[in-house]
């Protein structure tokens, strides 16, 4: 709906654009010089200019009684427009009407540039995680099962969830056992153990096993329903980006118009205060110093330099939803990761295996093949890699899976046990404190045999792209859900900055809401989790992956890795340092030429104003042509 609401803005836009610029035209092939001519030349040029900038006219009014700030582009425009209109009322070679709504017309064509640029759609919001449009299984009393949607449940009824089924309550396991995945929660992707007794989370799924949960809270309660409601939260609470158009114009509209009017008013007072010849001379000239100063070069060329950055990103495999996005690029003093799939690619591998004293690594490694050969859990998939385990099949009598902890099974004749700490009565408790992995342990006829210590694998550019943020002076913080050992230990091998972990989606944000009132430049945030879609939407720059991210993150997102690869970062922020200096070099040409008409306009008595509407437009093209130039740059 909402991306509908903004197609039909931008075609209502470009309506609006055709409409007054046919208007114009036939404004201008009417004109006479004659006072009829005169009358209707200004009602079809006035009508012309109604319609193309009545937004401008509004919110200029807004700015100025609303926001109490008279010096934005809007402004700006606005008095542009009028001057222009206004020079008619030094005779009729003055016609600027068509100078006024051209003026108009360039500034609205340079927003529909920037608008359809930075559009994006909410839509995905409730698709990736809301619940609503499923249904649980309940158990009645007479053991029959009745549908229930997630609002219909009820504290206290009791559901059955399969292998596969998402979990579309808060509640208590009263039955069975499994593996749930929470990783929509925790960004996490291990299954965590579930059984009698265990919390369970809506939005989170079975993995393996089958439960059954009584219902502890009602949907508007749950975790899932909060994590929608946090989004959309944290979405509103996000600030808003200056543009680099709107911070120009907050210097450039109070300093024009002051110039104008004391280029009226300063010259009679010494020539001629009396003189109404000498006043009507110096109106007029400041009437023209206002129409001259009007940026026309500059408010279209801005916009499609940023469009140009934004199309220079996307070659580069960086999606940017909008040029005030390439401003807080700029002027980053914070950049937040999620761990998990950011970080590192969420694929976990075997990082280190110790064995006992007299047992070889070998024999350690051929019983925890065996082991794992017939499961299909994440981890047993990490362990086996590549290696081809179907021999092993007929060498197993016995198979058991113990859901959460690992497996039972007799292989070539001895008793084989391999899982998670605390699985054995002896192993390895003793040094889980210097342990920042998933261990599997082994024991064969009840004797320990040693451990494997997995980690996930740290993604071959973050190590740079921390350091690269860290010359360019920007902090890396690293914001995760996983254990606090864990994170520490990435956190070291990337020097970081900072760390947090064992964090859920609200402490996340909560850290980022204090970055972000610091105010210490501007906060980015960088994630591919449906859990990390709060911190995206918060964040100045949320930044998601575009290749394994959640949809929900890639929706929230203003910036989109569609390589996933967490050092385009750094080549967005060269991007956007480079279309700031590029929209620097239009303004500042752009200007150079203004202050040579204005100069003109105010030494020179009888100086045309159509030579320096000639001198803009001409510049205007030559900084087009400077702005689409940038798309071609190569970023390194």
């Amino acid at each position: 709906m909402e991306e509908e609401e903004s197609l039909g803005k931008r075609i209502f836009l470009m309506a609006r654009v055709a409409v007054s610029l046919a208007l114009t035209l036939l404004g201008v092939l009417l004109f006479t010089e004659d006072r009829y001519g005169l009358w209707v030349n200004l009602a079809i040029m006035a009508v012309a200019a109604i319609i193309v900038s009545y937004d401008v006219f509004m919110e200029a009014i807004e700015t100025i009684f609303k926001e109490k700030n008279p010096f934005d582009e809007h402004v700006l425009m606005v008095v542009a427009v009028i001057g222009a209109f206004c020079l008619r009322l030094f005779g009729s070679e003055h016609n600027e009407f068509f100078e006024g709504v051209m003026v108009m017309m360039l500034y609205q064509v340079g927003e529909f540039f920037q608008d359809l640029a930075a559009d994006k759609s909410k839509e995905a919001i409730t698709k990736a995680i809301d619940l609503r449009d499923q249904k649980a299984n309940v158990i009645l009393a007479d053991g029959s099962f009745v549908k229930k949607t997630p609002e219909e449940l009820s504290v206290g009824d009791v559901c059955l969830f399969k292998v596969g089924e998402k979990a579309l309550c808060d509640g208590e396991v009263i039955e069975g056992e499994g593996e749930m995945d929470e990783s929509s929660l925790t960004g996490e992707y291990l299954p965590v153990s579930k059984h009698v007794g265990s919390e369970i989370y809506s939005g989170t799924t079975l993995q393996s096993g089958s439960i059954k949960v009584r219902v502890s809270k009602e949907y508007k309660d749950s975790a899932v329903k909060k994590l929608l409601d946090l989004v959309e939260n944290s979405a509103e609470k996000k600030g808003k980006t200056d543009r680099f158009i709107t911070r120009f114009s907050r210097v450039y509209t109070p300093i024009v118009m002051g110039l104008a009017l004391l280029v009226a008013v300063i010259p009679p007072l010494f020539l001629g205060i009396s003189d109404g010849a000498v006043w009507s001379r110096w109106i007029y000239a400041g009437l023209c110093f206002l129409v001259i100063s009007c940026p026309c070069a500059i408010v279209i060329s801005v916009p499609l330099a940023f469009f140009s950055g934004l199309g220079l990103a996307a070659k580069n495999g960086i999606v940017i939803k909008g040029g005030e996005y390439l401003d807080a690029l700029n002027s980053l003093g914070y950049v937040c990761f999620d761990k998990t799939g950011t970080l590192t690619e969420g694929r976990l591998k075997v990082e280190r295996i110790e064995t006992e004293k007299g047992v070889s690594k070998e024999d350690f490694m051929d019983y925890l093949l065996a082991a794992e050969s017939r499961s299909n859990h994440p981890l047993a998939r990490a362990i086996i890699g590549e290696r081809d385990v179907s021999a092993y099949s007929n060498e197993i009598s016995e198979y058991e899976e113990i859901a959460g902890f690992g497996v039972r099974l007799v292989y070539k004749g001895h008793k084989v046990v391999a899982g998670k700490l605390g699985l054995l009565k002896e192993g390895v408790a003793e040094k889980e404190r210097k342990l920042t992995g998933t261990i599997i342990e082994v024991a064969v006829d009840d004797k320990f045999l040693g451990f494997v210590e997995l980690e996930d694998t740290i993604r071959p550019t973050s190590k740079d792209m921390v350091m690269g943020l860290r010359q360019m002076g920007v902090k890396s913080v690293l914001l995760s859900g996983d254990r606090v050992e864990s994170v520490e230990n990435v956190a070291k091998k990337l020097s970081l900055d900072e760390f947090h972990g064992g964090l859920h989606p609200e402490d996340k944000t909560k850290i980022l809401q204090s970055k972000l009132n610091a105010k210490e430049g501007a906060v980015a945030f960088v994630g591919d989790g449906i859990n990390d879609a709060p911190s995206i939407a918060l964040s100045d720059v949320g930044v998601a992956m575009g290749a394994f991210g959640s949809d929900l993150a890639i929706e929230n997102a203003d910036v989109v890795l569609m390589d996933d690869d967490p050092a385009k970062i750094i080549t967005a922020k060269k991007i956007a340092r480079s279309t700031e200096n590029r929209a620097l070099f239009n303004i500042i040409v752009a200007l150079i030429s203004k202050v040579a008409a204005m100069v003109l306009s105010i030494a020179w008595a009888g100086f045309p104003l159509w030579l320096a509407v000639l001198l803009d437009s001409g510049m205007a093209v030559l900084l087009v042509f400077s702005s689409l130039l940038l798309f071609a740059k190569k970023v390194r």
